[in-house]
């Protein structure tokens, strides 16, 4: 698992420093268009609002975040998903920098946004549609790619019209297993804990036999220094 984790890291670390990281650099302070990154939140709501479209919601840590560098290089700096964003997304881009200088009102703005939807770590995206309703969550994955993430956001928008698009028997498939899954979801975090806490348990464990084994190998050395 350590080795596993490292190759993952080692991975993401790669792909983040050849990342273009197009998409912090091209996002508009002022104003929102459609399928272009912007910071300003009332005015992205607003398009949304008057636009029909759904605000599609990137919480990130640009300048420090593996996973966002990673996500910027293989998804939003490509031409794919700037094709697909114009004609259909409202892009909201909420930065928590450590490096960059914001102004007080879009830290108090993007703190807020945080807290409003719960963001627990970075990437997070978020979409709401046109009325400012949660549709969906989504985050970063390693294997990631354009048309990918593309079809991740679609099927979000999708699921919300699921019935007028599937019959009564199919739609009711698919809510059973939905809360299947939920069901499996909770079952998977609970193992995770408890997991978490058989490991810590035997941390402790391991580590009090390590004190004692160095306290006795101390001891040898007092009596083996004492012998000559």
């Amino acid at each position: 698992m350590a080795l596993r984790n490292l190759i993952t890291a080692g991975i993401v670390t790669a792909a983040a420093l050849v990342a273009t990281a197009a998409t912090a650099a091209e996002v508009a302070e002022k104003g929102a268009e459609l399928g272009k990154w912007t910071s300003d939140a009332p005015a992205a709501q607003e398009l949304s609002k008057t636009s029909g479209k759904p605000l599609f919601i990137q919480f990130t840590g640009s300048d420090w975040c593996g996973w966002c560098k990673l996500m910027d290089g293989k998804v939003f700096s490509s031409q794919e998903w700037a094709d697909y964003a114009k004609g259909n997304l409202v892009l909201l881009y909420v930065d928590f920098p450590r490096g960059k200088q914001q102004s007080k009102e879009l830290k108090e703005q993007n703190e807020k946004l945080s807290e409003q939807y719960g963001i627990g770590g970075f990437p997070t995206y978020i979409i709401l549609d046109a009325q400012g309703k949660q549709l969906g969550q989504l985050g970063a994955s390693q294997d990631a790619t354009a048309q990918g993430f593309i079809d991740q956001v679609k099927d979000v928008l999708i699921a919300q019209d699921l019935e007028t698009l599937l019959s009564a028997e199919d739609l009711a498939a698919y809510k059973a297993v939905e809360a299947e899954l939920a069901g499996l979801e909770k079952k998977v975090e609970a193992w995770q804990a408890k997991l978490q806490k058989e490991a810590q348990a035997f941390q402790t464990t391991f580590d009090a036999a390590n004190a004692k084994r160095d306290a006795l190998m101390e001891k040898a050395r007092a009596a083996a220094k004492a012998a000559k």
